[in-house]
């Protein structure tokens, strides 16, 4: 599975459900959650728009993108992904509507 290690693999494999890659800077947490995205598109079916990944970091957010849209084509598949900040940002303006206060909020 592309250079994995058996920790890369056990995580990419790893059940179905919600998953935590935690580990040190350079381990290869980014190349883990890239190839677990692709593994659940191509071994189990999902379709790319019902997963999200979230990472605390601009630069990380960034590197994902560029990383599934490289693996899987089509600018990620419609795999939301983002930090915690802007994916929270999306979801509170898209579902701001019935909480009485406009979507430009601040």
């Amino acid at each position: 599975m592309f250079n994995l290690n058996e920790a890369q693999k056990g995580a990419v494999e790893a059940g179905d459900g919600p998953q935590l890659v935690l580990a040190g800077a350079g381990s290869g947490k980014t190349r883990t959650i890239v190839h677990r995205i692709g593994h659940l598109i191509a071994a189990r079916g999902y379709a790319p728009h019902r997963i999200l990944t979230v990472t605390f970091t601009n630069k990380a957010a960034g590197e994902l993108k560029e990383r599934l849209s490289y693996l899987i084509g089509d600018d990620g598949g419609g795999v939301v992904s983002g930090t915690f900040h802007s994916i929270s940002l999306r979801f509170l303006r898209r579902y701001v509507d019935g909480w009485g206060i406009q979507k430009t909020f601040r």
